[in-house]
């Protein structure tokens, strides 16, 4: 199982040191009265006080108008924030897989890069996954080796900016890299896909009022459908949901449940999205769509009730009308969607010395419009884009084509 996951591991590494979910089993039981696991918290670092190892280099941080702000390490994977900049560097020695992760803040206000917390043995976060509720930055995972058979632990990481700390919650002891996480009702969802006895979708509640973690819903696998991500809804949330038929994807499903965990309704995407893919380039025919809409990593979010932007790691990137019956756009894999949990934007991954600046597409009255950021300093390719719940913006850009070694700067705003 983990050594078919190299592939795609190596692949979402690349996604989020440019840019910035998964499952596998059939809808089942619901447990909401499960009770907490011991030994939830395992750790509480306390307020960082050390001093600063001094990176070998540094991104700038400009503000819109080009007034630099600060600077944080060049090897930063950093996400728009509230009150500033979440970013962690992780940086595994030569043929190794894991390493200590260290978690900081550049909070805004005053200008200050803060120490929040190390997590050792760290193989992978899930970048795409961070999430802020009520001030609280949260983002998931997993320690110990991906390709290896032992199952790694799946934490969830509590970072305080303010406190200037970071707790960490074991949510489950077979973690998979690829969870999904979205703020829902002043509470966490976390879905995890585990496999240590039948394989088996797991949503778990985190409650940050007790910092207890607990088994919500349980999705047991018999080969007929694999949950893909979740996100908040206004009168619950959502679930991604793919239909097999002999193991082969057959359609993809969104599903609406309640706060309580019961399923609401479903509705089938097929319709919107089969006819939006087969615009793109390569992808030809509803069987190669239907095996774009199996890939292993998924994500997507449903703003104002009705608009639905979906992304797999594949080719396909898209903005739907769930009322209106429509696809408004339809990108491939050179376009990404922003992260960070504020409305979100499509915009575009620049590779080229062509590019005349950065696309970032926004919903604008029900229509796409283009959201206006022009650089002050010469770096116009676009490489990631994230947009806080409150407004803040942060866009990575940099100098030059190249895939890494490039030059790059940070513009971070608030709208």
């Amino acid at each position: 199982m983990k050594r078919q996951l190299l592939i795609c591991l190596l692949a979402i590494w690349i996604i989020a040191a440019l840019t910035a979910c998964g499952g596998g089993s059939e809808a089942g039981t619901g447990a909401p009265d499960a009770q907490p696991s011991e030994s939830q918290t395992e750790a509480k670092a306390e307020a960082q006080t050390e001093p600063r190892t001094e990176p070998a280099k540094l991104s700038a941080i400009l503000d819109q108008n080009g007034e630099r702000l600060g600077e944080i390490d060049d090897r930063a994977i950093a996400t728009a924030a509230d009150a500033g900049i979440l970013y962690s560097v992780f940086q595994p020695a030569e043929y190794q897989l894991t390493a200590t992760a260290e978690y900081r803040f550049f909070r805004a206000a005053d200008r200050q890069d803060l120490l929040l917390g190390r997590l050792e043995d760290q193989g992978y976060e899930a970048v795409y996954a961070r999430t802020e509720l009520d001030g609280m930055l949260y983002t998931l995972a997993v320690t110990g080796s991906p390709m290896d058979e032992t199952p790694d632990p799946l934490w969830l990481l509590a970072l305080d900016p303010a406190a200037g700390t970071m707790t960490k919650y074991r949510v489950s002891e077979d973690g998979f890299p690829y969870a999904a996480m979205a703020a829902v009702g002043g509470k966490l969802l976390i879905l995890n896909h585990e496999t240590l006895s039948a394989r088996c979708d797991k949503l778990y509640a985190f409650d940050p009022g007790d910092g207890t973690v607990r088994e919500f819903l349980s999705f047991q696998d018999e080969g007929t459908s694999s949950l893909r991500s979740v996100c908040a809804a206004e009168d619950g949330f959502c679930l991604l949901r793919l239909r097999l038929e002999g193991g082969s994807p057959a359609e993809l499903l969104l599903d609406r449940y309640d706060m309580a965990g019961g399923r609401l309704s479903e509705r089938s995407l097929n319709e919107l999205l089969i006819p939006a893919a087969m615009e793109l380039p390569g992808l030809s025919s509803e069987t190669e769509v239907l095996n774009e809409f199996g890939m292993m990593v998924s994500g997507f979010s449903l703003w104002e009730g009705r608009y639905l932007y979906y992304e797999n790691f594949g080719m396909l990137r898209a903005v739907l009308d769930l009322e209106g019956g429509a696809a408004l756009l339809e990108k491939d894999d050179l376009w990404a969607l922003s992260r960070g949990g504020g409305s979100p934007a499509v915009y575009r991954l620049d590779f080229e010395e062509a590019a005349e600046g950065p696309e970032i597409l926004i919903l604008k009255d029900g229509a796409i419009a283009k959201l206006p950021l022009t650089p002050k300093d010469g770096h116009r390719l676009l490489r990631a884009l994230s947009h806080a719940p409150g407004g803040s913006w942060l866009a990575e850009l940099t100098d030059s084509p190249k895939s890494f070694g490039a030059d790059r700067v940070l513009y971070f705003w608030q709208a």
